[in-house]
């Protein structure tokens, strides 16, 4: 039967018409329309709960929709599964990504697909290293294709994603197979960002690629041609050279943000009383003896390059690592060290970097993750009281402005910007005294960043001391009372970041590098 539709291409490899998905309680996806040129790379941007990934999963067969139509080439298409995708020279790799850790970098290129490397029944695997090294290659990694991944870096395993979905597309495609990257460069250092998207417009020579990033800045300088989507809808497109990102953040939110980015004007001074002091703290091979105190309701903000011993400092302080010299008080009590249980019993709370695999129990609702930590407070009669639960994660739910169809809707099912607020909503249900927040606005967009500010000036307010680290320098400056720059695993200054004060990154390059 011939499968060819009569819909205008207009020169797109790709073409979605009228794709339309609903869930219990949601319209996900409203009759959008998206369009992909062979050898572009198209930004694709939205709040988080736009729609990009439900779009996204249908594409790659993770999702059927209920409605509308998918043209490849001019044919009809309808993947089945992430495989049949492929088929079609359709892939993605995912920001939680999809490598077996313990299988060496070829078997992770190759794996279900090992038949092409088959002579006389047999697996050759000097024709499985030929092929993986001339693959790599391509993105520019020079590895021992023997090595396990786990022993690889987050970004090694980023190229080796793109490299197997590459692959992977050309080895079905006969021409121009589609990339779909969700927040690439979430793991990555500057340079190595540099050296994807210079590998990307390498590829798009031969393939199509759609960009899904938070980052604005890198989806105007990155991409060829932009399309925004809010609410399930399609909002616009445009062209990259012609966007700017303060319009493009009107698109997405539907409202103009102020320049005052991080509500510099809601920042309160901290009070008198010392909460957290850090005396002589220090880890070998990662940092030397430090110092410092945080005060109730300030925030501190500890900077520096990867690698200046920050990380170590953070999480000594949430008991993931145990110093070898010093000690931490709370509210002048010491806190024994090197186990989270002593941390979180304390009153410390931690906000992960990774809230999916560390922040966040994927396989419970939303309910049950906010209670996770006061169970034993939501008893009656020594039972669980369900009218207890309910009463509590609806409070935390009102109060942090968790966008959920109900309380019972599994955490996994909500956008990243609502499962990080779950995240502070749990700890906030605790009663923490204290937190420390890594990175607390990765992979979120520029709405839920505003809310989390918000959030993040609420809890000064209220009186809770904050250690954090932020994904920019300006985000550092903005957020922060006080800064401490760390260099070389020692602390090398100590800058006022208060609300007339505020430095700029110029002023402070110098002592981080």
């Amino acid at each position: 039967m011939n499968n060819k539709v009569e819909i205008d291409m207009n020169g797109s490899v790709l073409v979605l018409r009228g794709v339309s998905k609903s869930y219990p309680g949601v319209v996900a996806l409203d009759r959008v329309d998206l369009d992909v040129k062979p050898s572009e790379i198209l930004g694709l941007v939205g709040e988080n709960g736009a729609g990009k990934s439900t779009l996204m999963k249908i594409l790659v067969g993770l999702d059927q929709p209920d409605a509308g139509q998918m043209l490849l080439r001019g044919q009809r298409i309808s993947p089945r599964n992430p495989a049949d995708a492929i088929r079609h020279g359709i892939g993605m790799v995912f920001q939680e990504g999809s490598l077996v850790p313990n299988l060496s970098v070829k078997d992770n290129l190759f794996l279900c697909h090992e038949d092409g490397f088959r002579k006389f029944g047999l697996l050759s695997s000097r024709s499985m290293v030929q092929t993986a090294r001339k693959v790599l290659e391509e993105v520019k990694v020079d590895i021992d294709v023997d090595t396990p991944m786990f022993e690889t870096t987050p970004a090694t395993r980023q190229m080796i994603e793109i490299a197997r979905l590459l692959w992977l597309s050309r080895l079905y495609a006969q021409q121009n197979p589609i990339l779909i990257l969700d927040e690439p460069t979430t793991v990555l250092t500057d340079g190595e960002r540099e050296t994807l998207f210079l590998i990307l417009k390498e590829i798009k020579k031969s393939a199509s690629v759609i960009l899904i990033s938070h980052r604005l800045q890198e989806i105007v300088e990155e991409s060829d041609r932009i399309a925004i989507l809010k609410d399930g809808r399609n909002v616009t497109d445009m062209a990259a050279a012609d966007a700017e990102i303060s319009e493009i953040e009107r698109l997405m939110v539907g409202h103009v943000f102020s320049s005052d980015r991080y509500r510099e004007d809601e920042q309160a001074e901290p009070q008198d009383e010392v909460v957290l002091k850090v005396d002589k703290l220090s880890k070998e091979g990662f940092f030397e003896p430090l110092s410092f105190e945080v005060r109730r309701g300030e925030i501190v903000s500890i900077v520096g390059l990867v690698g200046s011993g920050k990380e170590k400092v953070c999480e000594v302080l949430n008991g993931l690592e145990r110093p070898d010299g010093g000690a931490i008080y709370l509210d002048a009590q010491r806190l024994p060290m090197g186990a989270p249980s002593y941390t979180v019993k304390a009153g410390i709370g931690h906000i992960p970097i990774d809230r999916r695999s560390e922040g966040l129990a994927l396989g419970m609702s939303v309910a049950e993750n906010i209670n996770l930590l006061v169970l034993k407070n939501l008893r009656s009669g020594g039972v669980l009281s369900s009218r207890m639960e309910r009463k509590n994660a609806a409070r935390w739910i009102e109060e942090c402005r968790v966008k959920t169809p109900s309380m019972n809707t599994m955490v996994s099912n909500l956008s990243g910007g609502n499962q990080q607020k779950v995240v502070i909503s749990k700890w906030l249900s605790s009663r923490v005294r204290f937190l420390v927040l890594d990175h607390p606005t990765r992979g979120v967009d520029v709405g839920a960043k505003d809310e989390i500010y918000k959030l993040i000036r609420k809890l000064a307010s209220d009186g809770i001391g904050m250690v954090i680290m932020c994904d920019t320098l300006e985000e550092d400056i903005g957020l922060s009372n006080r800064m401490l720059i760390m260099k070389d695993g020692r602390l090398v200054r100590e800058v006022d970041c208060s609300a007339t004060r505020k430095p700029t990154p110029a002023d402070l390059i110098d002592f981080i590098v």
